[in-house]
C-alpha cells in the first residue's frame, strides 16, 4: 500500500505532457508583446509608421546598391573594353574621327579662335567638342546638342556621306592627332593632341597615370596613326629607351635643320608630314623648359608623366581610372583603355599576317636572283641549251666503241661528224 502510494505521488509530481508547451506559448506571447510595445515606441519617436517604412525602404535600397555595385562595375568595365576595342580595331574608326575633326575645322574657318579638340562616338551618333565663345551656329548636316554638357556639334552617322571633304589645315603641324582616352557613358571619347598647346601632362594617381600614358603611347605607335613616336627611358619598366637629354638634343637639331631647309622632314605612308611625338617621364625643370619650347614651335607633341611647368593640357587620373580635364570638358573612364589597346594591337598583327601570307590558289612569288645572274651571266644560256632536245645522230654501226683519242679530241660539228661516219663506213666496205 505504501509502495503504491509512493508510486502514485511520483506520477503526480511529473505533471502532464501539455503543461510545458503551454508555458512556452505564454512566454513567447509575452516576449512578442514586449517587442511590439518597444517597436511602437521607437516608431513614434521616428515620426510614425509612414516615415519608418520610407526609412527602411531607403536603407534596403542602399544596401542592395552597395552589394550590387561591384558586379555592375565589372559589367560596365567589360562593356567599355569591348566598345573601345571595336572602335580601335576598325581602321575606318580612326579615319572617321579624323574626318570629323577636319570637317569641323573646315566649317569653323570663319570663326576665329574656335578649335575642335575632342570627338565622342557612339552607335549611330558622333559629336565634336568645340572650344569657342560663343559656340557658332553649325552648318548642315551638323546640329547643336540640346543635352547638358560641353558645347559640341552632333552628327548622325547616317549622314556621314553629306560631310564635305576635309581640307588639310594650314601647315602640316596642325594635322589632327586623335587618341582614345576612355568611355563616357556609352560613348568613346577621343582627344586631339595637336589641337592645343601640344604639351600634355598626365597627373594624379601614380599607377593609374602610368597606365594611361602607356596606352596613349601605344595608340600613337600603331601603323596609320600619322605619328613618329619616341619613348624615353623611365616610361615603361620593360622598355629601355634613350635618355631624355639625348632625345631633346636630337629634336632641337632636327628642328633647326627643318627651319633652315623649310620643309624637309619625315613623311608617312600618305605623303604628308608625320607628327613627331615624344613620350617622357618626370622631366626636370630645365627639360620641361626645353619641352615647352619644342611644343610651342610645333616641332613635336610632348606627353609627360607628371606635372610640368608651362602652358599645357593636364589630364588628371584618380585611383579608379577616372580621367578629367575640366578646362577641356573631359570626364571619362580610362580603366578599360589598356586592355582595349592591347586587343587592337593584336588585331593589327593578325591583319598584317593575313596581308603578307599568300592567298590560296596563287603561286608563291619567286625571289629575284639578281646576284646569281650577275655572278654567272651564262647560267641562263646554259639552262636553255640543256632544255633543247638533242639532235639525232645518224649512226650506222650501233656497236661502235669509243677510243681514248675520241675522249681527248675536241667536239666536232654535225658536218664533220657525218663525214667521219661516212669515212668509217667506206673503210669497212673496203
Amino acid at each position: 500500500m505504501t509502495t503504491a502510494a509512493a508510486t502514485h505521488g511520483s506520477v503526480i509530481a511529473l505533471g502532464k505532457p501539455g503543461d510545458s508547451l503551454l508555458t512556452v506559448a505564454i512566454v513567447a506571447v509575452v516576449v512578442l508583446l514586449l517587442l511590439f510595445l518597444l517597436l511602437r515606441q521607437v516608431i513614434r519617436k521616428q515620426g510614425g509608421w509612414r516615415r519608418f517604412r520610407r526609412g527602411v525602404g531607403r536603407e534596403l535600397a542602399l544596401t542592395r546598391r552597395a552589394f550590387g555595385e561591384p558586379l555592375r562595375a565589372y559589367r560596365r568595365h567589360r562593356r567599355g573594353v569591348r566598345a573601345l576595342a571595336r572602335q580601335l580595331s576598325d581602321p575606318r574608326g580612326g579615319l572617321l574621327v579624323r574626318r570629323l575633326l577636319d570637317a569641323a575645322a573646315a566649317a569653323l574657318t570663319d570663326a576665329p579662335g574656335a578649335v575642335p579638340h575632342a570627338v565622342r562616338t557612339e552607335p549611330g551618333l558622333a559629336a565634336v567638342q568645340i572650344a569657342a565663345r560663343p559656340l557658332p551656329e553649325p552648318p548642315a548636316p551638323w546640329e547643336t546638342s540640346d543635352e547638358p554638357g560641353p558645347q559640341r556639334w552632333e552628327l548622325a552617322l547616317t549622314e556621314e556621306d553629306a560631310l564635305p571633304q576635309g581640307r588639310p589645315r594650314a601647315g602640316a603641324h596642325l594635322r589632327p592627332l586623335p587618341v582614345a582616352v576612355g568611355m563616357a557613358d556609352d560613348a568613346c571619347v577621343h582627344l586631339d593632341l595637336a589641337a592645343g598647346p601640344r604639351l600634355i601632362t598626365v597627373e594624379g594617381d601614380i599607377a593609374a597615370r602610368a597606365r594611361l600614358l602607356q596606352a596613349l603611347a601605344a595608340q600613337l605607335d600603331r601603323p596609320g596613326s600619322g605619328a613618329s613616336v619616341t619613348v624615353t627611358d623611365g616610361v615603361h619598366p620593360q622598355h629601355r629607351g634613350e635618355r631624355l637629354d639625348t632625345v631633346l638634343r636630337e629634336l632641337e637639331e632636327a628642328a633647326e635643320k627643318h627651319r633652315e631647309t623649310e620643309g624637309a622632314g619625315e613623311f608617312d605612308e600618305s605623303g604628308r608630314a608625320a607628327t613627331t611625338v615624344l613620350v617622357c617621364a618626370a622631366p626636370s625643370p630645365e627639360q620641361a623648359r626645353r619641352l615647352s619650347a619644342l611644343a610651342a614651335s610645333g616641332a613635336a607633341v610632348c606627353l609627360a608623366d607628371g606635372r610640368v611647368a608651362g602652358h599645357s593640357w593636364a589630364l588628371r587620373v584618380d585611383a579608379r581610372g577616372r580621367v578629367a580635364a575640366p578646362e577641356l570638358g573631359l570626364d571619362a573612364d580610362s580603366a578599360p583603355l589598356g586592355r582595349a589597346v592591347a586587343a587592337a594591337v593584336r588585331a593589327d598583327r593578325r591583319r598584317l599576317r593575313r596581308e603578307s601570307a599568300p592567298r590560296r590558289g596563287t603561286p608563291a612569288p619567286q625571289r629575284p636572283r639578281t646576284r646569281e645572274l650577275q655572278e654567272t651571266p651564262s647560267l641562263e644560256e646554259t639552262e636553255i641549251l640543256q632544255e633543247r632536245p638533242p639532235e639525232p645522230r645518224q649512226v650506222t654501226d650501233p656497236a661502235r666503241t669509243t677510243s681514248g683519242s675520241d675522249l681527248l679530241a675536241e667536239p666536232t660539228s654535225p658536218t664533220t661528224r657525218e663525214r667521219t661516219t661516212a669515212a668509217s663506213s667506206g673503210t669497212r666496205e673496203d
